[in-house]
């Protein structure tokens, strides 16, 4: 209603303006023309008489002089006053239909502008009404399959449907659908990462094999695609080669954005590598040296060494023996790091092994127990380390594990 108001008050205010300024009629200037004719003739007239006193001209000249003065003065005065009587008013009914026809004018543009607005917003608010909430995970999955039935070579289309089946946990679907993006586009380091976390989800948490050569292939494309290397990270770290998976993730923790929540988690992960790395002296047994350890919770290990193993050249070897999640992140979660020379055959891993004090081995549930004979004894696997990895076993259980190194 107010910009109808203003509409109307804009248009009353212009009308007036212009009604004045048609109907008004021009200010007469026909005394100042006469005075200042007048005016000249008497400067003509004085000059005359100087001329005459200075004897420059006779009485004959100064009297035809003196007359056609008058004369021109006389016809001067009458085109004065036929000029200032055509300026004459704007008629009031040409001035009414003026104002009349510019307001008329006014108002259809004013209503048809208006009328436009209010049909577009309307025909917005009923696009908005008709998209109504967006489509659950079901229905977008029942949408890109309908679209991939038309356009079966659209591998943006194949990458998408990969993604939603992997969110409904859905992964040989999810798997399949990548392969198929895979086949048509295999250079797109987005859907080469998301085909490496889901097969690497569907091989339960390990980071080997064809994961490994995703992984690869997306940082072939794009050396730092935070997403892909913080992936080459897990293949590294699935291969005990702790040292690479440090520099991996460095580099990816370097791109990502600050205060983000992904790079806060890779801090954190990476702050446990440095603990791995530097792992805690454990117990060969509890009650060593007379003291009396409480361990509710423990993983006792037998390992049996193989007759080679025993011989002088492998006593200054390390054992490292540690448990590790079966699926999840392949980093110890507690660990006893000895020489082979002090090994009395038996390795016990209770809480105060863990490598996280906020992630104690109690507090785990399924787990790996590995053994590792190292000449070097760094955290990563090097060339010739003896290995051997128990199957699932539950912490909750105390469970005694026989392995056997050869």
């Amino acid at each position: 209603m107010s910009l109808y108001l203003w509409f109307a008050s804009m248009l009353v205010i212009s009308a007036l303006w212009l009604i004045w300024f048609l109907y008004r009629p021009l200010k007469s200037n026909d005394i100042d023309l006469e005075q200042s004719n007048i005016a000249l003739g008497r400067q003509k007239q004085a000059e005359l008489e100087q001329d005459l006193d200075k004897d420059l001209i006779d009485e004959t000249v100064y009297e035809q002089a003196k007359e056609e003065i008058a004369q021109v003065l006389a016809m001067e005065m009458t085109q004065t006053a036929t000029v200032v009587k055509t300026q004459k008013p704007t008629p009031i009914w040409l001035t009414m239909l003026i104002v009349t026809v510019l307001s008329i004018v006014s108002v259809v543009i004013y209503q048809a502008l208006t009328s436009h607005s209010i049909t577009s917003q309307k025909a917005i608010t009923a696009e908005a009404l008709q998209a109504g909430p967006p489509p659950t995970l079901a229905e977008s999955i029942v949408e890109i399959k309908a679209h991939l039935k038309d356009k079966s070579k659209d591998s943006q289309a194949w990458r998408m449907l990969g993604l939603a089946l992997f969110d409904a946990n859905k992964l040989d679907e999810s798997l399949e659908a990548y392969e198929r993006s895979y086949q048509l586009n295999p250079k797109n380091e987005a859907m080469l990462t998301e085909y490496a976390s889901t097969l690497a989800k569907s091989q339960g948490n390990q980071f080997r094999g064809r994961v490994s050569t995703l992984v690869r292939e997306a940082l072939e494309i794009n050396p730092n695609n935070p997403d892909a290397l913080y992936l080459a990270g897990w293949v590294a770290l699935n291969a005990q080669q702790i040292d690479l998976t440090q520099l991996l993730w460095k580099k990816a923790l370097s791109i990502l954005p600050e205060n983000q929540a992904d790079s806060m988690t890779l801090q954190r992960m990476l702050d446990e590598l440095v603990q791995i790395q530097t792992p805690k002296p454990g117990l060969v047994k509890p009650g060593l040296g007379g003291e009396s350890i409480v361990a509710p919770t423990q993983v006792v290990i037998n390992i049996t060494l193989s007759e080679r193993l025993r011989q002088t050249e492998f006593a200054n070897h390390y054992l490292m023996v540690y448990a590790k999640a079966a699926q999840g992140r392949p980093m110890p979660i507690a660990i006893q790091k000895i020489k082979l020379k002090d090994f009395t055959g038996v390795v016990t891993l209770v809480d105060e092994n863990s490598v996280m004090p906020t992630r104690k081995l109690s507090q785990a549930s399924k787990v790996l127990a590995v053994a590792r004979l190292s000449k070097s004894g760094l955290a990563i696997r090097q060339a010739g380390d003896i290995e051997a990895v128990s199957a699932v076993i539950d912490v909750a259980n105390n469970p005694i594990i026989n392995l056997e190194l050869k």
